[in-house]
């Protein structure tokens, strides 16, 4: 495989495949919050080729330890942050190359419009901070950043199925890429409940559409859906731990691979 491709693989596949979060419609109240360390394992011989025909590429690996959080900060204002301050990319073979350093991070706000009801709905502003290693001299392009800054916008609606321990939430937003990347539709549906007081369950769907492609696929253009289960066990009332999958399909540019998560959680 040429170093050009190879870099191509590892800026598109696995900067793509990080953050998991999707939070529903619902705000924080002023001094709560919520807030999630997370381990991430992604490991993939296959890759979705721009065509989207799938490929096989030389094993590649990145752990991504993150935190998110979530803190309410006057009424219906509640601050957003996803920050992958490890990762740990390497291609998978004796005496190959390894990058370790932190991500791109997303920082923004979710201001809620309806609130105090069964259903909520809110919009969401997110930034793209290019705070990730995406150097593209790299002699084997394992980049921990993607060099854009980018801005996600999104509706958010939650809606409570109470008495029902159960929750359903969906979100659609237009993610603004700078000139070397296509701009993405973004939608996501989840459902959860709780099976007594300690152990939650919930799954979604959430994909993204590249816009403007007129079916000319580059390296740099997205596109897939993914959908995955997770578990919640809670310890105590306000914290917990948390375990997931996430599995791709339908994809352009992505990492044929499942995205595995572990993580702990805490609540203000």
């Amino acid at each position: 495989m040429s170093k050009f491709l190879f870099a191509a693989l590892m800026l598109t596949g696995f900067i793509l495949q990080t953050c998991t979060v999707f939070a529903g419609g619902w705000t924080q109240a002023p001094g709560k919050g919520y807030f999630k360390l997370n381990e991430q394992l992604i490991k993939s011989d296959s890759y979705f080729q721009p065509s989207g025909r799938k490929t096989d590429i030389t094993e590649l690996s990145r752990y991504t330890t993150s935190l998110y959080g979530e803190f309410g900060l006057v009424d219906r204002l509640t601050l957003v942050g996803y920050i992958p301050f490890y990762q740990r990319i390497s291609e998978d073979r004796h005496g190959s190359e390894t990058k370790t350093g932190t991500g791109d991070w997303e920082l923004g706000a979710r201001i809620g419009l309806l609130t105090n009801r069964a259903t909520v709905v809110s919009i969401q502003v997110m930034a793209g901070l290019p705070l990730g290693d995406s150097y593209t001299d790299q002699e084997v392009g394992l980049f921990t950043g993607d060099g854009e800054f980018n801005q996600l916008f999104s509706l958010q609606v939650g809606h409570s199925l109470w008495p029902t321990p159960g929750y359903l939430k969906a979100e659609i937003g237009f993610n603004n890429r700078e000139s070397d990347y296509s701009d993405e539709l973004r939608y996501a549906l989840e459902a959860g409940f709780m099976a007594g007081e300690r152990v939650g369950f919930s799954a979604w769907v959430r994909g993204a559409k590249a816009i403007g492609t007129d079916g000319e696929w580059t390296r740099n253009d997205q596109q897939y859906v993914s959908f995955g289960p997770e578990i919640n066990l809670h310890i105590t009332s306000n914290a917990g731990i948390t375990a997931g999958v996430t599995k791709y399909t339908g994809a352009h540019n992505v990492l044929d691979a499942p995205a595995w998560d572990i993580g702990i959680f805490f609540k203000l």
